[in-house]
């Protein structure tokens, strides 16, 4: 679970943006696994503290979200016949840390099935992104790059592009619902594009590609 208060991050925005803030509720919850919708690839999410003790109140450091494949042998009759799924290859890696990124710890993620996709859902109210879609750098087939492979950012995109003006809050509390609830996400088949519906039906369709969003 966090342990940053969120009535803490809320004063800090709030002082920040210039926005209006009423506090009290529940902290909100910490999101470190995603499961893409074939099951064959999982992100999980790695955080750090400046404190190694869990039951002091502490900070983070660096998330670092992590992109694996599932396992498979070749050799069907040396791997473990069971119940079990096993992940065991790293294919990428994004990386925020809390100097750069300090409204990201653990946000909802959503990955395309082939695994060359990977967006955050963030807070889209205060400031942050709705959606940051990052790519693979080192596709397969292709030459592989110096260094680790973290991604590629291919857009931010804000609330103003997914909402009307006139329906963004000027004030918000921790009772506020989330900006995509009540709405869903998808992929098409083609793990390129992201299918968003808002809760009010209007329906986007989002390229992975370019970021590029049209209305449908």
């Amino acid at each position: 679970m966090r342990r940053f208060s969120f009535i803490a991050f809320g004063l800090l925005l709030g002082i920040e943006f210039g926005v209006s803030f009423a506090h009290a509720g529940p902290l909100m919850p910490c999101v470190t696994a995603t499961l893409s919708a074939n099951s064959r690839i999982l992100v999980l999410n790695e955080l750090t503290f400046d404190d190694p003790d869990e039951t002091r109140p502490r900070h983070w450091r660096t998330s670092t979200f992590r992109v694996l494949s599932r396992y498979a042998e070749l050799n069907e009759g040396m791997r473990l016949n069971g119940p079990d799924a096993y992940w065991a290859h790293t294919l990428w890696s994004v990386v925020f840390t809390s100097a750069k990124a300090p409204a990201i710890a653990c946000p909802y993620a959503l990955v395309t099935d082939d695994g060359e996709y990977l967006i955050f859902v963030g807070s889209g109210y205060i400031g942050t992104a709705a959606l940051s879609i990052y790519h693979r750098r080192d596709h397969p087939g292709q030459p592989v790059g110096a260094g680790p492979d973290h991604g590629v950012l291919v857009r931010e995109i804000p609330l103003r592009d997914l909402w009307p003006q006139e329906r963004i809050p000027d004030n918000i509390t921790d009772h506020t619902p989330q900006w995509f609830a009540s709405g869903t996400f998808s992929f098409l088949p083609d793990n390129q594009t992201l299918v968003h519906r808002t809760r009010w039906g209007t329906t986007f369709l989002i390229s992975l590609a370019t970021g590029e969003i049209k209305g449908q």
